[in-house]
């Protein structure tokens, strides 16, 4: 029994990390499709990934946004150099979350304009303008590079606290119908899922994951050790 158990751990194991590839190949594509200076033509095509969002959650995030997966492989080189990096406690990143749609009213609203041009400081907007060849000011280029130094000890700093282009995405996934689930009665409260999350959501005390902060990255249902324990599917969009 605990023989057939080990297998389908494997077995689970090999199709989340084939399916990892699968995003990785997705991310460094559209990444070339930027610097290739394609991105503009193939940016008309994105206009459904927010219905998209409300159906099955945010895929631009973790598998499109360029700057995103920038961070990414600044957190793998990161993680080669230091262990263990640092990790937001629950208890503070419950209310920190909440950052980026502070930063977008205050933009929206122009509010500070008078003094500072927010909207000229976004990193993600410095990042897209940077590769094809408008650097904006030397101040939002030094707020892009700390974000991307962050990123070699934090995971996805900028989209966790700061980016307005996600908070579309991640509010219109409330509703989705398919999401990541999981399984109390197999799940061992092992917290893998929780320190793997590079969002930082505790996915431990869902029965459902529906939260904004979710980039359908998958990499909580690779990390699980329990077969069929985490698993991306069908749920009722009125549980949480």
């Amino acid at each position: 029994m605990e023989k057939l158990e080990h297998c389908q751990v494997q077995a689970s194991r090999k199709r989340q990390k084939k399916f990892q590839w699968v995003r990785v190949a997705v991310q460094l594509l559209f990444l070339g499709i930027l610097f290739g200076g394609m991105y503009k033509i193939v940016k008309p095509a994105f206009v459904i990934l927010l219905p998209l969002a409300f159906i099955a959650g945010n895929y631009f995030c973790g598998w499109i946004c360029p700057f995103g997966t920038v961070q990414e492989l600044f957190g793998k080189i990161g993680s080669m150099v230091c262990k263990k990096k640092f990790q937001m406690p629950f208890y503070l990143q419950k209310y920190l979350q909440y950052s980026r749609y502070v930063l977008a009213l205050i933009v929206a609203s122009h509010i500070v304009n008078t003094f500072l041009d927010l909207s000229k400081i976004n990193a993600y907007k410095t990042f897209m303008h940077g590769i094809t060849g408008t650097f904006g000011q030397a101040t939002a280029v030094f707020i892009m590079g700390g974000f991307l130094l962050a990123a070699l000890f934090v995971e996805r700093p900028f989209c966790n606290y700061c980016c307005p282009e996600g908070i579309k995405y991640g509010l219109a996934s409330f509703t989705r119908f398919f999401t990541i689930k999981r399984n109390v009665d197999t799940c061992v409260q092992c917290k893998r899922c929780d320190n793997i999350c590079p969002m930082n959501i505790n996915i431990s005390t869902n029965k459902n994951v529906r939260n904004a902060q979710c980039i359908n990255c998958f990499k909580c249902i690779e990390a699980c050790p329990m077969a069929d324990t985490l698993s991306y599917g069908k749920a009722n969009p009125l549980k949480k």
